[in-house]
């Protein structure tokens, strides 16, 4: 398998991962060294505990991986100064991750987040 198809296998073994984890926290330290992907997924955590990613295509090619895919969950806990709603969102975004040294080092995101306000 190249370069790229392992990046691709790597981002979609992470996915699953936060799908099936209890506590999706305690897995990231596997995955990635970025902080800013820590703070992003610890802050959606808080708002939608147990959320899951459906990804829709997913495309490699050498270090950098991007996902279009669907973010879903319920609101339990407060968000940006909101309190939950128990409102269920399904909200789609890409997402592009920078892989070096076998772990996601940088990412960026495209979401339109003023679907929770929906």
């Amino acid at each position: 398998m190249d370069k790229a198809g392992k990046n691709k296998k790597f981002i979609l073994d992470f996915i699953q991962a936060l799908n099936h984890a209890e506590n999706k926290l305690q897995i990231l330290s596997q995955y990635t060294t970025d902080p800013k992907l820590t703070e992003r997924i610890t802050f959606l955590e808080s708002g939608f505990p147990h959320y899951q990613i459906k990804v829709d295509e997913v495309t490699a090619e050498d270090n950098r991986v991007i996902v279009r895919a669907r973010f879903v969950g319920k609101q339990k806990g407060p968000m940006n100064g909101m309190p939950p709603t128990g409102k269920s969102v399904e909200i789609p975004y890409a997402i592009g991750y920078h892989i070096g040294h076998g772990k996601i080092i940088a990412h960026w995101m495209i979401t339109d987040w003023l679907e929770l306000s929906a």
